[in-house]
């Protein structure tokens, strides 16, 4: 007996020796394939650097359908570890109705309307930041148009931890970096670049740049060089004017001193309202006079439009039927589909990048610079020269043995240590302080500017990305296809700007175990069966063998 009483009484100290010891040593494993539940070292980074309390109020509380109660809990998974990394963080489900209508219409959060068997169910996919004294708002489903309504939920799952990451980075930090559009080469207009500025606003400080245009010279000057500097990068959309000597020698002194340049040109004048006005367009050429600064990174825009067999499609009245006009989709090889080239953190997982009347990307030898192709047509490609007629027609393709050019780069990405092009020429005379080279510089050149361009629908922006002639006109509110344009730009822009590790976040494919409905219904009994006799099988065995245990023990 009194050995018992010592055994039992070295047991209980263990047990409070092992209780103490978790209250100060705590660990969590996580058994999922991808990791799900184990934050991204740069999260962890961005956790930790979080210095006052920072609350966190989820708009998903009341009733919610099965997708969304499905991202409510992921949710939940996300912020539990976010609040054990850093105690500042809290977290809490609020009802929309707790926050107030008043609350909701200032930050004008709209709701998700969702049909039910019992009717219409509005829910609020916002969260409420406040960090320091000040409140925004975010929304808990990710911005891409590419993405279809009723599967946005779910996407969104996988997208959670940049979300919230990318939401906390801005919270914390107030130094936003900036961005400079140049239009004094008549680039795209205010109306068809407002899909482009929003997305990036919601980010980056976006802002004009207006100087050439202000005093009048329509051209960059030496004297532009240092308000240039204040922008992190620049983005030149489809300019439709030619560069100017002067031009090019403070961009590549932009560049010189560090500046990051996104490129959106294009080399044939071809326009799809045109084609639809007259049935057919000649293809003039445009001589921007860029492709000189462009040669001294290795790429060189031809004057020709690519023409894809797997290109978007249109839709074109096909005849009549009783009087009404009938409409159908076809394959239009104008409108090539850019799909990810060489892997890169912008496309490592991007859906197809709309084109219109794309030229080609011819890349040239440079040992100092990188150049990897982000977005390349498919394998079946040919080019019709500018100077040729351009016809509707054309959806017909009839041979489709020409279409043997190829893949052909659309989009390049130019990094490394770049030299000026201005280096051994007079023109450097005109910076007093001249920089001949520059270390990781970037830049990216896409042969095409109505990449950046958002539509106009009845005379308002689209969505960037939208095909509007992908819209029926006998049923002009259905929604247009839609590709990603916008996911695109935004990853070149981060990419850029250093974000790559944000970039990582956005691109990271997470499992989303859902039962199968059909599965269910079928093998309801068996798992019923399974859950009631396998439990009391365990109980009864265990049970056994305790007794036997005892019995033996104590027949000796």
């Amino acid at each position: 007996m009194k050995k018992l009483n010592k055994s039992s009484l070295i047991i209980f100290i263990a047990l409070i020796a092992i209780f103490i010891i978790g209250q100060f040593v705590y660990t969590r494993i996580d058994m999922t394939k991808d990791k799900r539940f184990t934050l991204t070292s740069t999260t962890e980074k961005l956790v930790e650097n979080v210095k006052q309390p920072l609350k966190i109020e989820v708009l998903l509380g009341g009733d919610l359908t099965g997708d969304y109660r499905i991202l409510k809990n992921e949710i939940q998974f996300l912020l539990d570890e976010l609040r054990e990394k850093n105690n500042n963080i809290s977290y809490s489900f609020i009802d929309p109705v707790d926050l107030g209508q008043a609350e909701l219409q200032e930050n004008k959060l709209a709701p998700v309307p969702i049909k039910t068997d019992k009717g219409v169910l509005n829910v609020y996919p916002y969260a409420k930041i406040t960090y320091g004294g000040k409140s925004t708002f975010m929304e808990v489903l990710v911005n891409d148009p590419s993405i279809s309504f009723d599967e946005l939920a779910i996407a969104s799952t996988e997208k959670l931890e940049y979300l919230f990451a990318e939401k906390i980075q801005k919270a914390t930090n107030f130094n936003r970096k900036r961005i400079g559009f140049i239009v004094h080469h008549d680039e795209l207009p205010e109306a068809n670049i407002q899909g482009l500025g929003r997305a990036l606003s919601e980010k980056y400080d976006v802002e004009i740049y207006l100087n050439p245009i202000a005093n009048k010279s329509f051209t960059l000057q030496p004297s532009d060089l240092d308000s240039l500097k204040r922008f992190d990068a620049l983005i030149d959309a489809k300019p439709t004017l030619p560069f100017t000597d002067m031009d090019k020698l403070v961009l590549d002194q932009y560049v010189m001193n560090g500046g990051k340049l996104l490129m959106a040109l294009e080399t044939v004048d071809a326009d799809m309202d045109s084609i639809f006005r007259s049935g057919k367009i000649v293809a003039f050429p445009r001589d921007l006079k860029i492709n000189d600064f462009l040669f001294n990174y290795g790429v060189r825009i031809h004057p020709a439009v690519i023409k894809d067999l797997n290109g978007a499609q249109i839709v074109l009245a096909d005849g009549e039927t009783a009087g009404n006009t009938s409409y159908n989709y076809y394959t239009w090889p104008y409108f090539e589909l850019g799909v990810k080239g060489e892997e890169n953190p912008i496309t490592s997982s991007i859906d197809p990048v709309l084109f219109q009347f794309a030229n080609p990307i011819e890349l040239l030898k440079n040992p100092n610079v990188k150049q990897t192709v982000l977005l390349s047509t498919s394998p079946q490609t040919t080019l019709k020269p500018a100077l040729n007629f351009i016809e509707l027609n054309e959806v017909d393709i009839n041979d489709t043995e020409e279409y043997k050019m190829g893949k052909i780069p659309m989009a390049v990405l130019l990094e490394g240590n770049f030299n000026s092009a201005y280096s051994m020429r007079y023109e450097r005379k005109e910076f007093p302080n001249f920089k001949a080279k520059t270390t990781d510089g970037k830049m990216i050149v896409i042969s095409d500017g109505d990449v950046l361009k958002n539509s106009l629908w009845r005379g308002i922006p689209m969505q960037l990305g939208e095909n509007k002639f992908s819209v029926r006109p006998d049923n002009p509110d259905g929604k247009p296809k839609t590709y990603a344009n916008q996911t695109f730009a935004m990853n070149a822009m981060d990419y850029l700007l250093g974000d790559a590790d944000f970039l990582a976040l956005r691109n990271r494919k997470l499992e989303i175990p859902l039962l199968s409905e059909t599965v269910v219904l079928q093998e309801k009994s068996t798992w019923q069966i399974i859950n009631i006799l396998v439990p009391s099988a365990i109980i009864i065995l265990l049970g056994g063998i305790g007794f036997w245990l005892r019995k033996k023990r104590f027949a000796k």
